[in-house]
């Protein structure tokens, strides 16, 4: 998985370059085709960057799409100047629309991402829930459920431990919330500690054992990923719980 923050100056310097490179592209159509369909076109440069790199990146396509027509487009050409009434309510034009449909077409980014992620959080308790069912052994549910947590909360590393535990770390609460003061916001999240943090595992009001999660520095978790990070939890609890499983706990 690409690094959020690489990824992030990636469609930022994309929002930049696509824009540019396109009105490059018709400036020798410049004279055959209408001042207004150019911008039109820089618009739709200015949309796709948005919807694959999100708002700022729309913002930036929209702040670079105005200065190209203005260069490229208006009179005198070559210039960060206008001599035209019309071509300057034009360039002001472009970058208004692009700053809007870059917002509105990034929000329709971020909805389809939302609903794609929660879907992918209903499989992943349906795939550990299915080998609970099935009668799987604890140890290859346990191990199923690690993956689905490295996944879930894109962490370095994610192990269980059966109690006693050697160390005291930070609790994900059944609420979703993250015991502890401090937590440093990173997008709609925020970061797991450094040192790592427990989700306990309970079965039948027992606490049966914990996975330890190691996040990657500078990645952001959400209150619905923690909240589904749980319900993983609890079908390994319900697992580690059963009369004839009772000896299967001391996986680590």
């Amino acid at each position: 998985m690409f690094d959020p923050r690489y990824e992030r100056a990636f469609w930022i310097g994309a929002g930049g370059l696509v824009p540019l490179v396109v009105a490059m592209a018709f400036v020798p159509l410049r004279d055959t085709i209408d001042s207004a369909n150019a911008a039109l076109v820089l618009v739709a440069a200015v949309v796709v960057v948005a919807v694959f790199g999100g708002r700022e990146a729309g913002a930036a396509g929209a702040v670079v799409s105005a200065l190209a027509f203005d260069f490229f487009f208006t009179r005198p050409y070559g210039e960060l100047r206008i001599a035209s009434r019309n071509d300057a309510e034009t360039t002001f034009l472009l970058l208004l629309v692009g700053l809007v449909v870059g917002t509105v077409a990034a929000r329709g980014r971020r909805a389809r991402g939302f609903a794609l992620a929660r879907e992918g959080e209903i499989k992943r308790i349906h795939r550990v829930a299915n080998l609970a069912a099935r009668g799987e052994e604890a140890a290859d549910v346990i191990m199923a459920t690690q993956a689905e947590l490295i996944s879930l909360l894109d962490l370095a590393d994610c192990r269980f431990e059966a109690p006693p535990f050697s160390s005291a770390l930070q609790r994900l609460e059944r609420s979703g919330t993250l015991s502890g003061r401090e937590h440093h916001m990173r997008d709609e999240g925020f970061e797991l500690p450094a040192a790592g943090a427990e989700l306990p595992v309970y079965g039948r009001g027992q606490l049966l054992g914990r996975f330890v999660l190691e996040p990657t520095p500078g990645v952001g978790v959400s209150l619905e990923q923690r909240v589904v990070a749980v319900a993983l939890a609890d079908q390994v609890g319900a697992v580690l719980a059963a009369p004839d499983r009772g000896k299967e706990n001391s996986h680590g």
